[in-house]
């Protein structure tokens, strides 16, 4: 209880990258990366058939605080709620390329939350066009 998870980077984890369970509250996430593999351009660096890669699961919890944390291409879910989860603040987080169920959280604050499709792969430039 009362704690932070700040400023770390969950990569390529196959699930739940991180849970906050029934007895835990008070927390505040902020800061995080959740993602896959991603190195630019369309491309992962894993191969293609293995892409796991966990986010956010709130389980049954309570006062919890999500924010400016970027979740992408994470797999099945950016975030998970098993309900009933409440009194979260979920504010200025970007989602790349996931589903998340934070739309699910009751007598919760959800703002400012930027979610966008998966960046399109652009053709390498020639030799010659550089």
């Amino acid at each position: 209880h009362g704690c932070a998870v700040s400023a770390n980077t969950f990569t390529l984890l196959a699930a739940d990258a991180l849970k906050i369970g029934p007895k835990s509250g008070r927390i505040t996430v902020t800061g995080n990366n959740f993602s896959n593999s991603y190195i630019g351009n369309g491309q992962v660096k894993r191969r293609t058939n293995d892409l796991k890669a966990a986010g956010l699961t709130l389980d049954k919890t309570r006062g919890v605080t999500v924010s400016g944390n970027l979740f992408s291409s994470v797999r099945p879910k950016a975030v998970e709620v098993i309900e009933p989860t409440t009194h979260v603040i979920f504010g200025n987080n970007l989602l790349i390329d996931v589903e998340s169920d934070h739309e699910k959280l009751t007598e919760s604050i959800i703002k400012n939350t930027l979610i966008a499709p998966a960046e399109s792969v652009k053709p390498e430039a020639k030799p010659s066009e550089k």
